[in-house]
């Protein structure tokens, strides 16, 4: 349906009153006219009869003159008689009262009798008659009285009458339209003008209106315009304050940065900005929930608000990561003077929910302008900074440098590689024979990653696994190292080397419930008793009890356990005792302590510990003969090191395996 304008509408509504004026209107003037002539007629009539009843009684042919003042009377008063004439029976004017016509004969006009009158239309028949009668010695006379009306007369009144109601017409509808804009205008126009406004501007509503609809309308706009007004400022207090805390979110914090750097480049001046992490957060959710851990923040986002200056910045960027930045500074002693009292209220022991909780934080701090001269750099950086902290062992800070950045950058390009290499399969599993010291035979071996750069050629593990064990990517490697190292063991099933177990070393970020899975598919038609994982005791600082139930699962399965480098970690006998494994594994570094007295004794109560416990024991890192001597003396069961092979690739594995000369 077409949209019409209120001035359309208006238009269209005030073209129908004044259809609806004119049909009435003529309508009233069809009934004047009417009227005027039922009125003209009747006057006639009224006169005809009249000198119709004065001639019969009084007019003789002799008594001409006598009637002549009564004929002369009725054509003063009555317009609408033109002139009266009589007639002899000859047809033949005897008189007529006036002298403006020449000859003596009457007009020669049929007329009507004059009882037709009411019934004729006066202004087509312009003639009406009666007849006279009298005696004279007995003897009958007839004349002819025609009266001769004023068609022109008659007409005339008709157009006045017309133009007078025409005239009346043209002030009704004057008016009525006059009356109708106004109070459209005051009623509508002005209202909807009003709400167009208010609705476009929205900021003060119109006073009430008197129409119902448009007040039902205007208040409607009132109270949209009113929630509006507080879900927009909900929404501003949402964009730019963290919603848990109360602090300035990252929007904000970006905005006040900018502001200082503006400020402080045209000043001059530099201010300093504070990257607080929480150590060990993680911890926190996973064991008391994520209800509790938000109390947490929200203290410490209480303790921060306390620990700082009234003029300096706190802000939440989400999740356990906060930022202070101060505006003004002497030296850097204010700065870490700051740093030091957050530190210490921080790890002041607090209670939730009743339980009592201490909490700690790494903090990395930067400089305007010489850590950085954008908002994202000054982040960036003392993000490296934090980092640098946690790497010296957390609840600490460190101030930002530029050799700091440069390890950073190294690891990016790090990761990058890493990335790359996973795509274009540019790693590749080494392995390195474990052997049985008493047949000096080959019986197993551990699988070792190695990273084939085309540009740096061979990357060593430590480059780049520590850096993978910092982020989610030692998850992707794992599973890449179980399938390939499965794929490995179903080649060597069909072959001399089919009696081989293959040993993996799994990180703390893949024993979860994922790995089951993968470990279960990658294992399909391979002896699961071939596979072994290797642990180290650093695994199970993070949820115990969720690793030993991953760890239990799969040793149902058939695959077993060893336990690396055990005695050089958080050396723990409950680790022996409630997790199931296999095999431990002598760490290197007591290898390399047997000419030692206190080294042959650590080594000799790792053997001691493993026999009693009925598990297999690995010497790592045997290089000399001597070593090996002591070993097989003390029962160690079995040694790797490079006194036998450093990490092959598998074909070359297989050419040792096969010349048996360890």
């Amino acid at each position: 349906m077409k949209k019409l304008s209120i001035k359309t509408f208006s238009l269209i509504l005030l073209l129908t009153v004044l259809s609806m004026e004119i049909i009435v209107f003529y309508n009233f003037y069809t009934s004047t006219k009417t009227t005027i002539h039922n009125l003209i007629k009747e006057n006639l009539q009224t006169d005809i009869l009249n000198l119709s009843h004065y001639l019969n009684k009084t007019f003789h042919p002799g008594s001409i003159n006598s009637v002549a003042s009564h004929i002369d009377n009725i054509l003063v008063i009555n317009n609408a008689i033109r002139d009266i004439h009589i007639l002899d029976d000859k047809d033949k004017l005897i008189y007529h009262p006036t002298t403006r016509y020449g000859n003596q004969h009457a007009f020669d006009t049929n007329c009507l009798p004059i009882a037709k009158i009411m019934q004729s239309d006066i202004l087509n028949n312009q003639c009406f008659e009666f007849q006279l009668k009298f005696y004279n010695n007995l003897d009958p006379y007839h004349y002819k009285v025609k009266i001769y009306l004023d068609s022109e007369y008659i007409h005339n009144i008709l157009i006045e009458e017309a133009k007078k109601i025409f005239l009346l017409f043209l002030i009704v509808s004057l008016v009525s339209v006059a009356f109708l804009i106004f109070i459209e205008k005051i009623y509508i126009i002005i209202p909807l003008e009003q709400l167009r406004r208010y609705a476009y501007y929205s900021e003060y509503p119109p006073k009430n209106f008197f129409i119902s609809e448009l007040e039902s309308i205007r208040y409607s706009l009132q109270i949209t315009f009113e929630r509006l007004k507080r879900e927009q400022e909900n929404l501003y207090t949402l964009s730019t304050k963290d919603p848990l805390s109360g602090l300035y979110n990252r929007l904000s914090l970006k905005e006040k940065v900018e502001w200082l750097i503006s400020k402080a480049q045209r000043d001059g001046d530099q201010f300093a900005l504070i990257f607080l992490d929480l150590d060990n957060f993680k911890n926190i959710n996973d064991s008391r929930g994520h209800t509790f851990g938000d109390k947490v923040l929200l203290h410490v986002s209480k303790v921060l608000l306390n620990a700082v200056r009234e003029n300096d910045i706190v802000a939440r960027l989400g999740g356990d990561e906060f930022v202070i930045v101060l505006p003004k500074f002497e030296n850097e002693a204010q700065i870490t003077e700051v740093a030091q009292r957050i530190k210490e209220e921080l790890s002041k022991t607090y209670n939730i929910n009743d339980i009592n909780e201490s909490i700690t934080a790494s903090m990395g701090i930067t400089i305007f302008p010489k850590d950085g001269k954008e908002f994202t750099t000054l982040l960036k950086n003392a993000d490296i900074a934090m980092y640098k902290s946690k790497d010296l062992g957390k609840n600490n800070y460190h101030f930002f440098t530029q050799g700091l950045d440069k390890i950073v950058q190294d690891k990016i390009t790090m990761h990058r590689l890493m990335e790359k290499a996973l795509q274009n399969n540019h790693f590749e599993l080494f392995y390195q024979p474990k052997v049985d010291i008493q047949t000096n035979k080959i019986v197993s071996c551990e699988a070792l990653i190695r990273l084939h750069d085309p540009v740096k050629g061979i990357i060593a593990p430590d480059k780049f696994i520590p850096l993978a064990e910092e982020s989610d990517f030692i998850i992707k490697l794992g599973d890449w190292i179980i399938k390939e190292a499965c794929k490995q063991l179903r080649e060597w099933s069909q072959t001399q080397l089919a009696d081989v177990k293959i040993s993996i070393n799994v990180s703390s970020r893949q024993l979860n419930a994922d790995i089951v899975q993968t470990l279960i598919e990658n294992l399909r038609n391979i002896d699961d008793k071939k596979l072994d994982l290797e642990i180290t005791e650093s695994v199970f600082l993070d949820d115990f009890k969720t690793k030993l139930k991953v760890i239990k699962q799969l040793k149902r399965f058939g695959i077993t356990f060893s336990l690396d480098d055990f005695g050089t970690g958080y050396s723990s006998l409950s680790y022996l005792k409630n997790i199931p494994f296999s095999t431990l594994k002598i760490d290197k570094a007591f290898i390399d302590e047997l000419k030692s007295k206190q080294g042959k004794s650590f080594v000799n109560m790792i053997i001691g510990i493993a026999n009693d416990l009925e598990m297999d024991v690995v010497a790592e890192g045997v290089e000399t003969q001597e070593q090996l001597s002591y070993l097989k003396a003390a029962k160690c069961e079995m040694y790797q090191g490079y006194l036998c092979s450093k990490p092959l690739p598998p074909k070359e594995f297989e050419e040792l395996f096969a010349s048996d000369k360890c």
